[in-house]
């Protein structure tokens, strides 16, 4: 890897669609960036994103946004749900228990792995 293709990873520059440069964007903008991941880890932003009923970049801001907020553990599963997410489960899906929405929070929370250990273990 050249110098500068690893100070572009580092220092990632925005292009203003005219093929120039823009090193300070607009933070009014939101800023385009480019991520390279793991397989397992894209199949697993995007099952969670689905579980969320939102795009994987919309998955990605939320969990970054919980991230750098610094609040408990406890808390994350409800924080980085979208904002309407109760009444749509209520509307998409039959009335669950207290006892099988924690278990649905829980399972949606587990990797990919574990979650099919645990399917698996149900048969």
């Amino acid at each position: 890897m050249s110098t500068s293709n690893r100070d572009d990873a580092v220092f990632p520059h925005s292009n203003d669609g005219n093929g120039e440069s823009n090193d300070s964007p607009d933070k009014s903008k939101p800023y385009k960036f480019v991520v390279r991941l793991p397989t397992e880890m894209r199949d697993r932003i995007a099952e969670a994103a689905q579980d969320h009923r939102r795009s994987m970049n919309s998955e990605i801001v939320a969990r970054l946004e919980r991230t750098f907020s610094g609040l408990p553990s406890e808390a994350d599963a409800v924080l980085i749900e979208p904002p309407l997410q109760g009444h749509m489960d209520a509307l998409l899906r039959r009335s669950y228990s207290d006892e099988e929405q924690q278990l649905l929070r829980t399972f949606r929370r587990l990797s990919l792995p574990k979650k099919r250990a645990l399917l698996d273990l149900l048969k």
